[in-house]
This record gives structure tokens, C-alpha cells and sequence, in this order.
């Protein structure tokens, strides 16, 4: 076996999706529409398969992959402290036998490192996605990035069980929330429309975010119209993600919204937006509705990811997020965190040598 590096658009996108839905490490993240997407307009796509040469380019692994500079104040001042970051992680190949899978690390550890030296790239972090069927079957809870070299993290995230009984599904929720979803329903003020791919659907989704984000006082935040364009234009129409909105009756107007990743009968609540001026308990009861409606379209099955826990916090604004996201009858999963473990340079070893001799 001969392994070799293959750039992301090296490869024909079946062939890449095929191998992502064929294994148990596949996520919605590393299909190749979703793989070279980011929010940040300042990361460069690096996304790469390690494919076996003697095998008709058969691919054994795939990572997602971008290169950033982490500091952007002095990336204006032109110091460059370049990072590279795998928000969502990479994919082996199901059942390797053990030469293969150590002739894999070995090409991914030399490629790594040349690159982290060639390019004085100072920090490699990367996490795995939470609700693939390797990470729900992982019994052992053993963070799998120990095997490529990754200093082994771990943080959290709420996810909500839709295999539960129906009685369950709105008694399992907090008080508070039961409450809201209850009294909203009652009043009949709503409805549930989902977001197609056109420019009107878009434009909407668009304006929301950014209303959003300029009432919280991070219009740094704001994501470019590209990015909302690419989940419109491209991930709708091919089933990845859908969008849903809350529209007020009477004055025919759109009050919030919610983006979800789709991948077999698992979701991730993606993005969230709303008006300024808004009833208490709308951002609640839409979210809690598409739950449902999803958990209809999947059999009342598989798992919907409401997002990251910071159970830490005791104030502000990522406090109210991780209250938001908990409130759903949701538990805590594991999201398997890691960063790399540079080889060290020969002077070090070197010195390293010399002063173990005292």
C-alpha cells in the first residue's frame, strides 16, 4: 500500500462523499459541499484525503482543514501567527487493519509536520462532531484524536434524544420553557414556514442575522452574505441543511429563524436569528417545533444537537446561550477535542539530552 496526499479538489466530489457516508466517522461537516466552508472569511481551505495509490486512489482518510492567522489585530499589523484549525475533524476508514492504519498516521504525521515547519504554523487544534454513529457507539469513551497525535480535550453538548416517548418530548423541557411553548401555542399567533431556496427566503435569513448579531454588540461576528448564499443556493437544494421560520399572522412578518445541518436521522441547530421586538419565548417555541418536526421526518428516531455547553458560566451572554440550548430535555455528549504534538526541533532533543545527564 502507497499512501499519498490528495488535496480536496484533487478528488471527485461522489467519490469523497461516498467515502464520507460509508463510514462511521462521516458527518454533514465533511461532505464535500460542507468541507472547505467556513464563517471566517480569513481561513484558507486545506482540506486534504490520504488516498492509497496502489488501489485505485481508494481513500483511507479525510480531513477537514483551514489555516488562519489566530490574531487578527496583528495580522493587521503584519505579525503573522498562523494556526491550523479542523473545526469538524477528519474521517478513517471503518475497520483498517493495523499495517494500513499505521501506514496512514505515518503519511498524515509526516505531511503534518513538514507543513507546521515549512510554514512556522505555531498551533494545529481540532475537534470531532458529537453525533457521528463512531462517537454514539463509543462505549469505551476514548478520545479517538490519541491515535493521530493530538493531545487529548474534551468539552460538551446538549443533545436531545428523539427516540423518547411523544409524552416526553415537551414534559422532559424546563419549566419555564413548557411554559412558553404552551402559552404561544395557545394564543395562535404563529406559523411554521420552512425557507426555500430563493433570493427573497435568503435575503430574510440575511437580515435577521444581522440584526441579530448588531443587537448583541458583535457586528464583528457578522458573517458575510456569501456564506448564507452557499447554504441556500447549495446545501438546501441537496437535503444538508434546512431552514425554518416564525411568521406573525397579522403582519404577514418573519420574527426568527433557525439553520439546521442534516445527516441521516441526526441534526445540529446551526444558526439562530430574531427580531429586536419579539414575544418572549418565540427563539424557545420555534426551536422545540422544528425539533418535532424533524424528529417526524427521521421515524422518531436519532439524535438533535441543540449545541455547545458551558455549564462554567455564571453570567452573560454565553451563560443565556448555554441555558437556551440545555432547555430542551436535552444531555450532555461529548465533543473530543485535540491538539497537536509537534515533533520537537533537533536542538531541543539535543539539550534536552545534555541536561538529563545532570
Amino acid at each position: 500500500m502507497d499512501c499519498i496526499i490528495k488535496h480536496q479538489n484533487e478528488i471527485n466530489a461522489e467519490q469523497w462523499n461516498t467515502f464520507i457516508t460509508s463510514n462511521s466517522m462521516g458527518w454533514a461537516y465533511h461532505l464535500y459541499d460542507m468541507i472547505g466552508l467556513d464563517r471566517s472569511e480569513t481561513y484558507k481551505n486545506l482540506s486534504f484525503a490520504i488516498v492509497d495509490k496502489d488501489n485505485n486512489d481508494e481513500i483511507l482518510f479525510a480531513i477537514q482543514l483551514h489555516k488562519t492567522n489566530d490574531h487578527p489585530v496583528l495580522s493587521k499589523l503584519g505579525i503573522k501567527k498562523e494556526k491550523l484549525h479542523s473545526r469538524w475533524g477528519y474521517v478513517v476508514k471503518d475497520n483498517l487493519p493495523k499495517k494500513q492504519f499505521k501506514k496512514v498516521k505515518e503519511c498524515f504525521e509526516n505531511y503534518i509536520d513538514s507543513y507546521i515547519k515549512k510554514h512556522n504554523i505555531k498551533t494545529f487544534d481540532i475537534d470531532l462532531p458529537p453525533l457521528t454513529q463512531a462517537n454514539i457507539d463509543n462505549k469505551t469513551a476514548i478520545n479517538p484524536l490519541i491515535y493521530f497525535n493530538f493531545t487529548p480535550k474534551i468539552r460538551y453538548t446538549y443533545v436531545v434524544d428523539l427516540s423518547k416517548p411523544d409524552d416526553r418530548m415537551l414534559a422532559d423541557c424546563e419549566e419555564t420553557t413548557r411554559q412558553a411553548i404552551r402559552k404561544i401555542e395557545a394564543g395562535g399567533n404563529y406559523e411554521i414556514i420552512e425557507g426555500k431556496s430563493c433570493e427573497e427566503d435568503c435575503q430574510t435569513f440575511i437580515d435577521l442575522h444581522k440584526e441579530t448579531y448588531t443587537r448583541t454588540n458583535n457586528k464583528r461576528g457578522i458573517i458575510a452574505d456569501d456564506y448564507h448564499k452557499e447554504m441556500f443556493f447549495n446545501l438546501i437544494p441537496k437535503g444538508i441543511c434546512r431552514v425554518f421560520f416564525l411568521k406573525q399572522k397579522e403582519t404577514n412578518t418573519v420574527i426568527c429563524s433557525v439553520a439546521i445541518l442534516i445527516y441521516n436521522n441526526t441534526a445540529y441547530y446551526w444558526w439562530g436569528d430574531s427580531k429586536n421586538n419579539k414575544e418572549v419565548g418565540v427563539n424557545k417555541y420555534l426551536l422545540f417545533k422544528v425539533i418535532c418536526i424533524l424528529r417526524e421526518s427521521f421515524g422518531k428516531t436519532g439524535y438533535f444537537e441543540t449545541g455547545g455547553a458551558w455549564l462554567n458560566r455564571r453570567n452573560g451572554k454565553t451563560k443565556g446561550l448555554n441555558d437556551f440550548k440545555k432547555c430542551f430535555g436535552t444531555y450532555l455528549a461529548p465533543i473530543w477535542g485535540g491538539e497537536y504534538y509537534k515533533l520537537r526541533p533537533e536542538w531541543f532533543l539535543t539539550l534536552k539530552k545534555i541536561l538529563q545527564r545532570y
